[in-house]
């Protein structure tokens, strides 16, 4: 028998992954792509390697922005808000090869990730809990600990 394809792997963990999954994979992705990016910024021979690692992450950051304005909650609002500015925050990475700006995307990504994966682990363990209103943040990653960013636009 042959062994599956890495491609065939991540076909069937996507298409058999929960919604709140999902999200955290897509929040994973992001985060790989900016650490690729960072392992080559001061290659300067790499210009091009590092805008298309900061236009997925962009790419991801999109699509994590329309799957969280598809309802019309106040957390989903904030979440908008939030992928909006680090939308921004990476556009304005690229543009200005700001390594400060791609560090402080990573840091709200890492913070998403951590409450996205909680709230999965909550899921799994009790179906019945209301994910997004239960969910806390890891100590470490809350946004008063941060100087690196502001989600003022």
């Amino acid at each position: 028998m042959s062994k599956p394809s890495d491609s065939q792997y991540l076909e069937s963990k996507v298409f058999t992954a929960s919604q709140p999954r999902l999200h955290q994979m897509l929040l994973e992705g992001a985060i790989r792509f900016g650490q690729q990016a960072k392992q080559v910024w001061n290659d300067d021979e790499s210009t091009a390697e590092i805008d298309q690692y900061l236009n997925r992450m962009m790419d991801i950051v999109e699509e994590l922005t329309a799957s969280a304005s598809t309802s019309d909650n106040d957390i989903s609002k904030q979440l908008v808000e939030q992928y909006a500015f680090l939308y921004r925050e990476l556009g304005a990475s690229r543009i200005h090869r700001d390594l400060q700006k791609l560090d402080s995307s990573l840091n709200l990504l890492e913070y998403h990730r951590q409450t996205w994966k909680l709230a999965t682990k909550q899921l799994s363990s009790d179906p019945s809990t209301p994910v997004l209103k239960t969910a806390i943040a890891p100590d470490h990653l809350t946004p008063s600990t941060s100087d690196s960013f502001s989600l003022e636009a």
